[in-house]
């Protein structure tokens, strides 16, 4: 199969878990500028309806539905990639199974299942594609959470797995410095992911008012505010970023418990 032109303005970018939500933003992002945009996720028809909107938008989109979790299903992706383009400009490592349940009620598999789409999946994406992406100017960008180091109760697999992902990130970014690879990641807050829950109506429009009053910005974030900050992240502007967590998240993080309300 011959590749797609790939040129320094019009990158060759893999998003995973591209189906919906931020993943699905920051593929879009990328497709938009002109970029031959990769997008894998498990869920296949999510991802080829998504895939649909952004073809004729700019770059070249193309999909696979594949898990990160495991060997066989990294190598078909990378090998995906090379026969498509060649090389590999940029990896987001965004895949993560959204989980809540107390540490004593959490099952072995359901533990594994977290941790291996979340923390394992970015390390052997990261590692697969390594090939592909060992070359001065190349990028990756993992997305961590708000919750990696402020935690709810239910949140042990996924918080474990968000830590998991600023460790992760940092000591990638120290073993590619040496190769020109810049490493790094984004710590969403409270973004507004999933339009269809809460129903539209009363319960849902009460379910973003009390996550607002939470956030110093006062509002929820946007799946594209995720976007517009790995494109920063991946851009000449961010040459010498490595190694960092950037938090996009109205300032939650920074907080350390909402104000009292006034009586």
């Amino acid at each position: 199969m011959s590749a797609d032109p790939v040129t320094q303005e019009h990158r060759a970018v893999l998003v995973t878990g591209a189906a919906r939500g931020i993943g699905a933003a920051i593929a879009a992002a990328f497709a938009e500028r002109g970029d031959t945009t990769f997008m894998v996720d498990i869920d296949g028809s999510g991802l080829t309806q998504h895939a649909e909107l952004l073809r004729g938008s700019g770059g070249a989109v193309h999909t696979m539905t594949a898990s990160v979790a495991d060997t066989a299903g990294v190598a078909s992706v990378t090998a995906w990639v090379e026969a498509h383009a060649g090389r590999l400009d940029i990896l987001v490592n965004n895949a993560a199974v959204p989980f809540r349940k107390a540490f004593f009620d959490t099952t072995d598999h359901e533990w594994d299942e977290v941790l291996g789409v979340g923390l394992r999946g970015a390390f052997l994406m990261s590692r697969g594609c390594w090939p592909l992406l060992n070359r001065p100017g190349s990028c990756i960008v993992n997305i961590s959470s708000v919750h990696r180091n402020r935690l709810l109760p239910g949140l042990a697999a996924y918080g474990a797995t968000k830590g998991g992902i600023d460790a992760l990130t940092k000591a990638m970014a120290l073993d590619a410095a040496p190769y020109g690879v810049r490493v790094n990641a984004v710590a969403p807050g409270f973004i507004d992911t999933t339009p269809d829950w809460p129903p539209p109506g009363p319960t849902r429009d009460e379910h973003y008012r009390q996550i607002a009053e939470r956030v110093p910005a006062g509002a929820c974030g946007e799946p594209d505010d995720i976007a517009q900050a790995v494109l920063w992240l991946t851009g000449p502007q961010a040459r010498y970023v490595s190694g960092t967590v950037l938090e996009v998240d109205g300032a939650l993080a920074a907080q350390a418990y909402p104000p009292l309300k006034h009586v």
